[in-house]
């Protein structure tokens, strides 16, 4: 077993400049060739190949098997050399939503 801190090489998730929760969404992109070079660890290899497809920063924690703190590591590294996209879910919900929500529980 490794430990966290080894695989992040002891940063934390406040150290980058992104917001990733959760809910983030995380999908590989094409390399271009301006992009500076990563030392992929066998880590960041492994989110690149979980990412084909969009992937939610919990879901792909899972599938890691990391904490969520390692993945927000990680993930912010591929995304400051432009490896990765991310897509951060709408934080506001419209009035109409909570509405429907308010009559479904009223109706329990």
């Amino acid at each position: 077993m490794v430990r966290p801190y080894t695989i992040t090489r002891g940063r934390t998730p406040g150290q980058h400049k992104h917001r990733l929760d959760t809910a983030t969404q995380v999908v590989t992109v094409e390399p271009r060739p301006e992009t500076p070079r990563l030392e992929l660890t066998p880590e960041h290899r492994a989110i690149l190949e979980v990412c084909h497809r969009p992937v939610s920063l919990a879901e792909l924690a899972v599938a890691l098997g990391q904490p969520m703190g390692v993945v927000r590591v990680l993930c912010g590294d591929l995304l400051d050399h432009g490896a990765v996209f991310v897509r951060t879910p709408r934080t506001e919900v419209s009035r109409e939503i909570l509405e429907q929500v308010y009559r479904g529980l009223c109706k329990l």
